[in-house]
C-alpha cells in the first residue's frame, strides 16, 4: 500500500525493516562515531552450523506465517560460550519525551533453549562499553525440558510464550520445543530528551539457538531545522541503505507541485530537487544520493502544503 500524505503524530527518526539485505551497509567495528549501522561480533566464537558469526540476514522469520526480511543472531558453538553481538543504529537525535522505538522478535525455539537479548542504549558514543542503559530485555533459557513453561527457569526478563501467544508446533523437532512467531516490542526513549543517542540490540545468550529481529522503528520529533515542518506520514524509499540511485514512492491526495529535499541528522538541508507538477494519485521518483556522505539522512517529500517524511542512510 502506497502511503498518503498526511497528518501523522509523531515523525520517523529511524526505520529498517530488513525486508532486502541491508547488512553490505553496516560497519563491522563500532569506530565511536558512526552514522551508519554497525553490525559487530564481539565474541568471535565460530558458530555450530556454519552461519555467520554476527547478525546476518534472511529473507524469512522462523515460523511459516513470518515470510518478510530480517535479521538473526546465532549463540549455538562448536563448544558452549555465550554470545555477544552488537547490532547498532546510527546516531538518533533525541528532542523531547515523544521517541519511542518499536521492533519486533522471535526466537528459534522456546522454551527449550530460548535465547535473550537486551535493548541498551549509549549516551555518548558507539563503542559496545559505552552501552550502559538497559531498556528491554529478553530472558533466556537456564534450565528445564519439556513444553511447560512452569517446569523450567529464566534469567530475568520477558518469556516468549509464556503466555501462550506467538508461538508455532515445531513438528520436525527432535525435542520438545516450540518455534517463536514476530512479536512486537517497545521501549520509551523519553528519558533521553535532548540528547544524541545509539541504541544497540544485545545478544548476549549462553548455548541456545538463534534469536531474530525485524521492523525496527523509532519515533518522535524531528531535530531543531525540520522540527517546524508539518509531521506527515511515512513516505517508502527503496533502496535503503542506498549508494546511487533510490526509488521514492508516495500518493498524493491532490495535483500539486512536487519537490524532495534531505536533511542531515542536524536539521541542515543538504539538497533539494524540484519535481515539478504531479496529478493526483501513486507517485514514483528517482533520488541520486550519490553526492552525499555515508550517514543518516532525513527526506521530506513536498507537494504544495503537505509534506511527508522519513529516515534513510546512504552507504557506498
Amino acid at each position: 500500500m502506497v502511503p498518503v500524505l498526511g497528518f501523522s503524530q509523531n515523525d520517523t527518526l529511524l526505520y529498517e525493516n530488513f525486508d532486502v539485505d541491508p547488512t553490505a551497509g553496516y560497519s563491522l567495528l563500532s569506530n565511536g562515531n558512526d552514522t551508519v549501522w554497525v553490525n559487530f561480533d564481539v565474541d568471535g566464537l565460530a558458530d555450530a552450523n556454519a552461519r555467520p558469526a554476527n547478525w546476518f540476514w534472511s529473507d524469512v522469520g522462523f515460523s511459516t506465517v513470518d515470510v518478510t526480511g530480517c535479521l538473526f543472531s546465532s549463540s549455538w558453538f562448536g563448544s558452549p560460550g555465550q554470545a555477544k553481538n552488537y547490532l547498532i543504529t546510527p546516531p538518533i537525535q533525541i528532542v523531547d519525551g515523544n521517541a519511542v522505538i518499536t521492533w519486533k522478535s522471535a526466537p528459534r525455539q522456546t522454551p527449550s533453549y530460548l535465547d535473550g537479548y537486551q535493548v541498551v542504549v549509549s549516551t555518548t558514543d558507539n563503542i559496545e562499553t559505552s552501552f550502559t542503559d538497559t531498556v528491554f530485555v529478553a530472558a533466556e533459557y537456564l534450565t528445564g525440558s519439556g513444553f511447560d513453561f512452569g517446569a523450567y527457569t529464566f534469567s530475568s526478563g520477558f518469556v516468549h510464550g509464556a503466555d501462550g501467544l506467538f508461538l508455532e508446533y515445531d513438528a520436525g523437532a527432535d525435542s520438545s520445543q516450540l518455534i517463536g512467531i514476530f512479536r512486537e516490542q517497545s521501549a520509551s526513549l523519553a528519558a533521553y530528551a535532548g540528547q544524541t543517542i545509539y541504541i544497540a540490540f544485545l545478544h548476549g545468550s549462553f548455548d541456545d539457538n538463534l534469536i531474530a529481529v525485524d521492523d525496527i522503528l523509532v519515533t518522535g520529533t524531528l531535530s531543531n531545522g525540520i522540527k517546524d515542518l508539518d509531521s506527515k506520514s511515512i513516505i517508502s524509499v527503496s533502496p535503503n541503505p542506498a549508494s546511487d540511485m533510490m526509488k521514492v514512492t508516495y500518493n498524493l491526495p491532490g495535483t500539486a507541485q512536487v519537490k524532495a529535499n534531505i536533511y542531515d541528522v542536524k536539521g541542515t538541508l543538504v539538497k533539494s530537487v524540484e519535481k515539478g507538477m504531479q496529478i493526483a494519485g501513486n507517485q514514483q521518483i528517482d533520488l541520486n544520493v550519490n553526492d552525499l556522505n555515508n550517514g543518516q539522512y532525513i527526506l521530506q517529500i513536498v507537494a504544495g502544503s503537505k509534506y511527508a517524511k522519513t529516515s534513510f542512510i546512504v552507504a557506498k
